[in-house]
């Protein structure tokens, strides 16, 4: 059970972050939001694993946390894009329901075989994503009357499937790599992550820029994305930062729920993310949650209790 509750907070933390840092890369670029969000998440991570005190990690663990982190980032990175140029709810679903099965599979496939009771949670999962990505309402983007200040520009074909199928693929594998570490220098683990992902995403973008290629989710700054004055600034300052922390105590919560539960339950838990996004996106943003939607929700919590019950046969 406490596995099954270490996945619903990494849920909860995953979703929260994502829909910061996708508002925020409605309003700069991708590339610029998620390079800084995990920065300042970094900034915080680093002094504190340092008070902890924990040995560093070396050899296999490094390599593998420091992969780990890279693909990571590369999924947090289109997902994020997918969010400002496409549909939140769209995106969010496909990457999540990628996210939960491919683990799953595996899992399977390795002769991890859930009860019955659990393989319905995992199939109510997916199918609760599935329903709440299919919303026939459509909402303005921006630039149409209507439209929300942080709206989606629209300009991502088939409501960004394209990013939520990079993203999922990304975080299935990241969830496969970074279970299968052993370690108790937690901490270190997490800011291991958070280097190898700004570090990565550092290279990429200087290394576009030499060959005269602008990267994806470089887009230009528009004038006034980024506010004038010392509070504005601050408040953009503290959207990415928690923007990078959710994503940062996702992973906490995702490593402590594969340790206890296995990689196929916390997958499929931590996968539900994308439902606390759409949430986030119907509240804050308009994006309305239909009646289908809404049934999608409720059969979330139904797989949450079924996989949090059942076992292994």
């Amino acid at each position: 059970m406490i596995g099954a509750l270490f996945g619903v907070a990494a849920a909860f933390s995953w979703g929260g972050g994502d829909f910061l840092g996708g508002l925020a890369s409605r309003r700069l670029p991708t590339f610029l939001v998620v390079a800084s969000s995990q920065a300042a998440a970094l900034a915080l991570l680093i002094p504190v694993a340092l008070f902890v005190g924990d040995p560093f990690p070396t050899g296999t663990t490094l390599l593998t946390t420091a992969v780990a982190g890279v693909v990571g980032g590369t999924g947090v990175l289109s997902l994020y894009h997918g969010f400002a140029h496409g549909r939140i709810s769209i995106v969010a679903s496909i990457a999540g329901t990628l996210a939960a099965l491919i683990p799953v599979g595996v899992s399977i496939a390795f002769g991890d075989v859930p009860t019955l009771l659990r393989l319905f949670g995992f199939i109510a999962a997916i199918v609760s994503i599935i329903i709440v990505s299919t919303s026939a309402a459509e909402h303005a983007v921006a630039g149409e009357a209507g439209a929300h200040a942080d709206a989606s520009s629209g300009s991502a074909s088939r409501g960004g499937a394209l990013y939520g199928i990079t993203a999922g693929i990304c975080f299935a594998s990241f969830s496969l790599i970074f279970a299968g570490i052993e370690s108790d220098a937690t901490v270190w683990l997490l800011t291991i992550l958070r280097i190898a992902s700004v570090s990565a995403l550092t290279l990429f973008f200087i290394l576009a820029r030499l060959v005269g290629r602008r990267p994806p989710g470089d887009e230009p700054i528009r004038p006034g994305a980024i506010p004038r004055g010392l509070v504005p600034r601050l408040r953009l300052l503290l959207l990415l930062t928690a923007a990078g922390t959710g994503d940062t105590f996702g992973n906490l919560f995702f490593f402590l729920s594969s340790g206890e539960s296995g990689v196929a339950v916390a997958a499929v838990f931590t996968s539900i993310a994308p439902i606390t996004t759409v949430i986030f996106a119907a509240l804050l943003l308009g994006e309305r949650v239909t009646q289908r939607q809404g049934i999608g929700i409720l059969l979330a919590g139904v797989a949450t209790l079924a996989i949090a019950l059942g076992g292994v046969a």
